[in-house]
């Protein structure tokens, strides 16, 4: 399994799925996409959520949790690479549902999220970036040259 880490969780990539480490399971659980919120980036899950009552609630069967619970424990959880950007994150991942927004790719987690600036200004300020424009005045020195 191909790990990464991205904002603070551990993500694997296995045969084209996308999986999560989940703590609090002591396994990796499957998921669909990871996306932003309007708030932080998101995990959907929902397909594999539906039935709460479900002896494997949160996989795809039985035995996908037996098995993702076993390839934990073989799995060294320690050097594992850090995707600070999110485009290298959905690069890594195959996402294909990127949208630009402003300058910037997203995966949004919904399509119901408001793009208004507001918005984007959360979103710049949550990576801890500056927009990239062309507004920005040259600082340096300029010279005219007279060509005869």
């Amino acid at each position: 399994m191909d790990l990464r880490e991205f904002h603070g969780r551990i993500y694997g990539k296995r045969a084209g799925k996308l999986y999560v480490l989940e703590p609090t399971w002591d396994s990796f659980r499957p998921i669909s996409k990871v996306g932003w919120n309007g708030k932080e980036f998101e995990i959907n899950d929902i397909e594999y959520k539906k039935d709460l009552f479900s002896s494997f609630y949160g996989f795809e069967s039985m035995e996908q949790k037996q098995e993702l619970f076993k390839l934990l424990q073989q799995i060294d959880l320690e050097n594992i690479k850090e995707l600070i950007e999110p485009i290298e994150f959905w690069r890594w991942a195959e996402d294909k549902n990127v949208k630009w927004w402003n300058d910037r790719p997203v995966v949004f987690h919904n399509s119901c999220i408001s793009r208004d600036n507001y918005q984007w200004k959360k979103y710049i300020s949550y990576l801890k970036s500056k927009p990239k424009t062309l507004r920005r005045t040259f600082k340096g020195r300029l010279t005219r040259r007279i060509i005869h």
